[in-house]
């Protein structure tokens, strides 16, 4: 079990190196007043991860929302 989690581990880092080698374009990012010049996969990766951020906010607010409901519902 150990061998096929760090052969899995092994081949996520290939497949990142390469998305990253094949990506490295400038592009253009323009955001209201935001003007930035990045490469593409820095910027994919940088949204990848805020997105991976908001989602897990989002579902520890929903998670405690539920808590305290479950709590209530106790208490009665």
């Amino acid at each position: 079990m150990a061998t096929l989690k760090f052969i899995s581990i092994l081949i996520l880092i290939a497949l990142v190196a390469a998305f990253t080698f094949q990506n490295t374009e400038t592009v253009k990012l323009n955001f209201l007043f935001l003007q930035k010049e990045m490469s593409l996969s820095l910027m994919l990766l940088a949204f990848l991860f805020a997105g991976m951020v908001i989602g897990w906010v989002f579902s520890l607010l929903i998670f405690r929302k539920k808590e305290s409901r479950n709590d209530d519902l106790k208490a009665l």
